[in-house]
């Protein structure tokens, strides 16, 4: 049984993405009739959205806790951004991925056939589900969505279902246009460092960021909270490609999983899962429903809803 994981540098990208490509062109057959992306039945390749500093460091347990259940070498699929993923999911070239709900639509969009595990719960007992937080910098003199309006508005990546897809819904409902001169984007694209943008004040005043990354902030003061939104979980997908006996356990294992289902196997949680992940629950496409009608009210102003 093999337990490593080995987690690809980015310095290596080019030439891993070159290697994945060619496995993609060509798949390789299982006995169970199913393909893998890396063309080795021994191997899953497994991918998580860059969506803050240390994202794949944060989804090692999770990559250790598959890599035990299958008996399988869980392989990290090297990502600078979310468009990556999208198109690592719509070539092949990833197995399992844990995502966004808006890259699970832009992923499907792009091609992908893939479909939901389950999804992430972020708070102990809830059912999926997170929240995209409108947050402000304390000096800022507004006090209400509403009021973005002229404002420079700090958005995350915009492929991001809490930090673009849902915020431009909301805004759209307001009545607010963000000029496209105002709608910015830190480095990178993350929810931590959009949070920062706007704890900052030097570019922006207001923004949005998922509430693991602006609830910390908020409740130090270096933020204040203009309102939040429900947002379907972030689920964790596999490729329909696979083999069926391995999406069945795959399922088995991980829909309705919590906390204790990888300690239980031996996997040590980090800071990250112990404080923002309580397992996966068990969803079916039609959860993402919303996510598509979103994409259709604002397929003007997001141009990702328009793939």
């Amino acid at each position: 049984m093999k337990l490593s994981t080995r987690l690809a540098s980015v310095g290596a990208t080019a030439a891993l993405l070159a290697g994945l490509a060619a496995c993609a062109a060509t798949p390789t057959e299982s006995v169970d009739e199913g393909t893998f992306a890396s063309g080795d039945s021994d191997v899953l390749v497994f991918a998580t959205l860059p969506d803050h500093e240390g994202a794949d460091q944060d989804a090692q347990p999770i990559a250790d806790w598959i890599a035990e259940f299958t008996g399988k070498e869980v392989e990290f699929f090297p990502a600078t951004d979310y468009t990556a993923v999208v198109q690592g999911l719509a070539s092949g070239q990833i197995d399992i991925a844990q995502i966004s709900a808006f890259t699970y639509y832009q992923s499907q969009a792009a091609g992908a056939d893939i479909e939901p595990i389950g999804a992430q719960i972020t708070k102990e007992g809830a059912e999926p589900g997170y929240y995209s937080v409108a947050i402000a910098n304390p000096a800022w003199e507004g006090s209400s969505i509403e009021d973005f309006a002229d404002e420079p508005v700090c958005f995350v990546n915009p492929t991001s279902t809490s930090g673009r897809a849902i915020p431009a819904s909301q805004l759209k409902a307001a009545g607010v246009t963000v000029a496209p001169e105002n709608v910015l984007a830190p480095e990178g694209g993350s929810h931590d460092l959009n949070a920062a943008k706007v704890a900052e004040g030097a570019e922006c005043m207001v923004g949005f960021a998922q509430d693991i990354d602006a609830d910390p902030l908020i409740d130090t003061g270096a933020l204040v909270e203009v309102d939040r939104y429900l947002v379907p979980a972030a689920p964790i997908v596999m490729q329909a490609a696979l083999p069926q006996e391995l999406k069945d356990l795959l399922i088995a294992e991980i829909a309705d999983s919590t906390q204790s289902s990888l300690t239980d196997a031996g996997i040590e949680l980090n800071e990250f899962l112990t404080d923002g992940w309580f397992g996966f629950g068990r969803v079916d496409d039609a959860y993402y429903d919303s996510i598509r009608t979103v994409c259709e009210e604002i397929a003007d102003e997001v141009e990702a809803c328009q793939a």
